[in-house]
């Protein structure tokens, strides 16, 4: 039988709990998922080497797993031969109270922090997770690489943005991601529409509409200055050449509003900026 964990016993854990330890709730607070190595990745810069980095993740789950505070799915990613670092993890019920407890505590990073009830998704929407997982990943490093400043990163819902319709209803929209970087005083603001080449053009033809709905509104230019660029990421090179091909037909596209890049070359795109300051 599985007790709840107390308000005490959380602010006694996140008390002793390292900065390494916060770092990898909070990244699963935001992205839901992520692999063993994933998180290695997140954790790579406080360590010597790769495998340094790898081993002392799996150590640090094992303890976070040890206090309640993370699980793993049943499905793994490259399967069992993978050893730990094919496990997928997320948070428990109480990893999620302890994150938003972290949360209210610090007044300079405060967050809205989603509880979400974790039952074994499809192999679908956990593909487009870690997807989404691994593209903030990406992100990261290649910021740091490039020493491109990664003022924000925020996952869905907190990057979602909505504006008034014709008839005064709320209208959304709703990318995978969003990110603001900043490079030698120029900044620059992402969202990130991550495809994996499962929607047919129509839905993508209505998510163009309601960014077009968007720009048009004013939202983002009187609250940012500015339209954040829309970046599709897709999941192959042919899925992109689809996207551009898609996008091509309408003329109603300002130009620069849409970018299309596959995943391998999104790291590329987000370098060019720190060339182009």
């Amino acid at each position: 039988m599985t007790h709840r964990i107390t308000r005490s016993r959380l602010a006694w854990l996140a008390s002793r709990l390292s900065d390494h330890a916060h770092t990898v709730t909070r990244i699963l607070s935001d992205q839901r998922f992520a692999t063993t190595r994933q998180l290695a990745r997140f954790l790579r810069p406080a360590f010597q080497s790769d495998a340094s980095a790898l081993r002392q993740t799996n150590r640090l789950m094992g303890t976070l797993q040890d206090s309640a505070l993370v699980k793993t799915l049943q499905r793994r990613v490259g399967g069992a031969r993978a050893g730990s670092s094919s496990y997928v993890w997320h948070l428990s019920e109480a990893g999620y109270r302890l994150d938003e407890l972290c949360s209210l505590q610090d007044s300079a990073t405060t967050r809205p922090v989603s509880r979400r009830r974790i039952t074994e998704p499809s192999w679908t929407f956990l593909a487009h997770t870690l997807a989404v997982t691994e593209l903030r990943l990406v992100s990261e490093e290649t910021c740091r690489r490039c020493e491109i400043e990664l003022v924000k990163a925020e996952p869905e819902p907190t990057c979602w943005a909505k504006h008034l319709g014709p008839y005064g209803q709320p209208e959304w929209v709703k990318p995978d991601l969003g990110l603001v970087t900043a490079c030698v005083g120029y900044e620059y603001n992402w969202w990130c529409e991550l495809d994996m080449g499962t929607e047919r053009p129509i839905r993508i033809n209505r998510k163009t509409d309601a960014y077009l709905r968007h720009l048009t509104s004013g939202v983002e230019q009187r609250r940012r200055g500015v339209f954040p660029v829309v970046v599709w990421v897709a999941s192959t090179l042919q899925r992109a050449e689809q996207l551009v091909n898609i996008f091509s037909t309408r003329t109603d596209l300002p130009a620069g509003m849409f970018q299309v890049a596959a995943l391998n070359d999104w790291p590329s795109l987000l370098a060019s900026t720190a060339s182009a300051a």
